[in-house]
């Protein structure tokens, strides 16, 4: 079998590229901006990533694949946030992804975002979304899927924006009839503590931890000490702290669940390794950083990377469903396909979002975008005569321009001549 390959965008801790991995998809570049995250991805699945901002990255620096996956950043059209959508604070960065998609032309890309992308303003932003992904030549789909359908031991639904530009329909996975529990997920562990990695629990307080023995199933340290005032006169809201269902799914782990969730049988809160569980990462994928952190430190700690990430048996099953898209295995799209992106064009963000976001840093148009066009053009074993001189960089855009667009030649001077062969073009 082929084995296709994916870049991972906003890539975490690494919960996108293991699921596609263990699909049979190779993941070859990833970018975080955040340093113990990408050393936790790094550390599991390999050496391919960037830490960095993903604005400050050209899309000719990045290697051509099948397929593009992103969770760009969800708290500006999450409903517990400040809801400001792509005026938001890092809410441009959906504008990052739609870059990318439209230098790199992968033959799917998959974005995950929280349901609350598709409800805020009612629909505009995700209407928004698909009209400027379909205007790059995809056919696009989004669908809500909760991750406890597909093998994963928790509540947890998200949105998912699947596009492609092979004219294919696009597939999303069935849901299996079977839900594992939380005890199912995680008993082990409580009965054998030293035995796992990222496993030290927090140590509570003897207060706290008579507060939360008064908590049962279901519910919350408010509801304990709503009905039991000796128990304190902390503001504690009904967000905080819940102990979970033995006999069901957790709920979503978020990356404050410290904060939120209490295990079901003991006084305590979750284990970096009991959410790990819980998210479906296995237990030799090893999670690097703070357990914690305090407000002024800055590299997102273990619970934060493991609340954070999409569960990987979840990208798995929607990575099964891409790779048939890929194969041909779905059915021919009726629906008709916009004018494309040139894929040599490093394509402005203005022109993208109709915002002056970056417009003298990234994604300026190539000024040799005639020569290209008419590189474009040609066949294996054609001959290109430069029609006019160019400067010394001249070479390096050329290569850049040429690997996205799979174009293999040779250059040669002759004089003042300088002659292209063409020795393949990958979309003839």
């Amino acid at each position: 079998m082929k084995k296709y390959t994916c870049i991972d965008l906003f890539a975490g801790c690494g919960g996108f590229s293991l699921g596609l991995k263990n699909a049979g998809v190779k993941p070859i570049w990833a970018n975080e901006i955040d340093e113990d995250a990408a050393k936790t991805y790094a550390y599991n699945l390999g050496n391919h990533i960037i830490c960095d901002d993903i604005r400050n990255i050209n899309t000719s620096d990045i290697p051509i694949a099948d397929i593009l996956v992103g969770g760009f950043p969800c708290q500006p059209f999450s409903l517990s946030g400040l809801q400001k959508g792509f005026s938001g604070k890092d809410g441009d960065l959906f504008y990052q992804c739609v870059r990318l998609i439209a230098n790199l032309k992968p033959k799917v890309f998959l974005l995950e975002n929280v349901p609350g992308f598709a409800r805020l303003q009612k629909g505009k932003f995700l209407s928004k979304s698909v009209e400027t992904l379909e205007s790059l030549g995809y056919v696009v789909d989004y669908k809500i899927l909760n991750a406890v359908n597909f093998g994963v031991p928790q509540e947890r639904q998200r949105l998912f924006l699947m596009g492609n530009n092979l004219g294919r329909e696009n597939l999303f996975p069935q849901k299996t009839n079977s839900y594992i529990t939380a005890k199912e997920a995680i008993d082990d562990i409580r009965l054998n503590m030293d035995s796992f990695d990222n496993n030290i629990p927090m140590r509570h307080t003897e207060r706290i931890k008579k507060r939360f023995a008064a908590v049962r199933q279901g519910e919350t340290a408010r509801d304990a000490m709503d009905r039991d005032p000796s128990l304190g006169t902390a503001k504690i809201t009904k967000q905080c702290y819940r102990r979970m269902y033995e006999n069901k799914p957790a709920p979503t782990i978020v990356a404050n669940f410290v904060t939120t969730t209490i295990h079901y049988c003991e006084n305590r809160n979750l284990t970096a390794r009991e959410a790990a569980r819980i998210q479906s990462f296995p237990d030799n994928y090893i999670f690097q950083g703070r357990k914690t952190r305090m407000s002024w430190q800055k590299e997102l700690s273990q619970f934060e990377q493991i609340g954070n990430a999409v569960p990987p048996k979840l990208i798995t099953a929607i990575g099964k469903c891409i790779i048939k898209i890929i194969e041909g295995k779905t059915e021919e799209s009726k629906r008709v396909k916009t004018v494309q992106t040139k894929l040599f064009e490093e394509v402005p963000l203005t022109q993208i979002n109709g915002t002056n976001n970056n417009a003298n840093k990234r994604g300026r148009k190539s000024k040799y975008e005639q020569i290209y066009n008419e590189i474009e053009a040609t066949v294996e074993g054609d001959k290109y005569l430069l029609p006019y001189e160019v400067d010394e960089n001249f070479e390096t855009f050329l290569k850049g321009a040429m690997r996205r667009r799979r174009i293999k030649y040779t250059l040669t001077k002759e004089g003042n001549k300088v002659i292209i062969k063409i020795l393949s073009n990958g979309n003839k």
